[in-house]
């Protein structure tokens, strides 16, 4: 598990997908510690295939062949419909579950984001989530 690990993801959305203009965002994850079960790393997501600026935190664990982490960055970022803006307040964590594929090469599954309460016209309460999708990973070969 220790190392870099290539990936990408992208939203169930259609239009969101239209509006972020990429069919898919890579990301690199570099796990940093591993005991076996849990892991901590840093992920990075790149921002000329839509992805978030700044250097985020994962925490997770691996069993069999699952895989569960959360994904932190330090910047909240939202989609609209001119792209994507920045606020200081956090970003909520996002959710990756996932599996170890058959050859065992590469992980893939779902992400989400926790529902969250929202007021419709500010005054109708509602649960949304605000967004949620599926994403791959494998780890980089080393090059000698």
């Amino acid at each position: 598990m220790i190392g870099s690990w290539k990936g990408t993801y992208r939203f169930d959305n259609e239009n969101i997908q239209k509006i972020r203009g990429y069919d898919e965002t890579e990301f690199e994850i570099i796990i940093e510690k591993f005991d076996g079960k849990s892991f901590i790393g840093k992920v990075f997501d790149n921002e000329k295939t839509g992805g978030m600026k700044g250097t985020g935190e994962i925490v997770g664990s691996v069993e069999n062949s699952r895989i569960y982490f959360e994904k932190v960055m330090p910047l909240n970022c939202q989609i609209t419909s001119k792209g994507l803006e920045y606020s200081q307040k956090r970003h909520p964590i996002i959710y990756y579950y996932g599996k170890l594929s058959d050859n065992g090469e590469k992980f893939e599954g779902d992400w989400k984001f926790k529902k969250k309460l929202g007021f419709l016209f500010y005054v109708i309460p509602i649960i949304y989530r605000p967004g949620k999708g599926t994403w791959k990973m494998e780890q980089k070969k080393n090059s000698h």
